[in-house]
């Protein structure tokens, strides 16, 4: 295990572009290797970050930020090693869905649980959030699109962003637990009919978050047990994806 951190940012063309409508997928990849690492991706000119996305490959490994800048032309996600680490060399993938339009970044700080929520006639979009170095349990809108809740263990100071603005036809699917009892476990929820997916949020109760995901037609979440003897244990998980027409 190394507690090093690289950071990187990817521009064209190591990112890959896919246009779905109004929204553009970009992403970028780090390099693989066995220290903690931040990667970064851009918004092509003229539009915004609206969803957004981190994974890690390896065990041990966790996303532990997902932040986008101010003025929501980029994103970046840093992941860690957790308990014991590993040797063995792990990559962290960050994805941002980006579209024309105004929006605006809402963010607010505090520990364990945190709310932040849109202005008056806004809804939130797109979730993110980001902890002070540990493990992230909840990365999930308000049940009325309101806002983004965020939460990760104990006291750890964590910061929540919404991503605030409108879309045509914004709706919330997923929010059903399903209750695993394999070490991992990954869930996925899709939208309905010509929607299309704008963003992605995930809940585990009794594990970590490893991934949140949007993709083509809805969106994944991959958590892993904390129990670290690698025995089957209870625990659940909970997809969301935000979609729009």
């Amino acid at each position: 295990m190394s507690t090093g951190l690289l950071v990187l940012s990817l521009t064209s063309p190591a990112v890959a572009h896919a246009a779905t409508g109004e929204v553009v997928a970009v992403q970028a990849v780090s390099p693989a290797d066995s220290v903690g690492k931040t990667v970064s991706v851009s918004c092509p000119s003229g539009t915004k970050v609206v969803g957004t996305g981190g994974s890690v490959t390896g065990e041990r490994t966790t996303i532990t930020r997902v932040r986008p800048s101010a003025d929501l032309t980029s994103v970046e996600v840093t992941a860690v090693e957790h308990g014991a680490g590993t040797v063995q060399p792990w990559v962290v993938k960050v994805r941002a869905n980006c579209a024309p339009g105004d929006f605006t970044l809402v963010s607010k700080s505090d520990t364990k649980t945190v709310e932040a929520s849109c202005p008056a006639g806004l809804k939130s979009v797109g979730v993110v959030g980001e902890t002070d170095g540990v493990h992230l349990t909840k990365l999930a809108p308000k049940n009325n699109l309101k806002g983004a809740v965020v939460e990760a263990p104990d006291t750890a100071s964590v910061t929540a962003h919404a991503i605030c603005g409108t879309r045509p036809g914004l709706v919330l699917r997923g929010g059903s637990p399903s209750v695993v009892m394999t070490k991992t476990a990954s869930k996925s929820v899709a939208c309905q009919g010509d929607e299309q997916p704008i963003s992605a949020g995930g809940a585990v109760a009794g594990a970590i978050i490893d991934d949140v995901v949007p993709d083509g037609s809805g969106a994944t979440v991959t958590g892993e047990a904390t129990d670290a003897q690698g025995q089957a244990i209870r625990w659940s998980i909970t997809p969301y994806v935000v979609c729009s027409q």
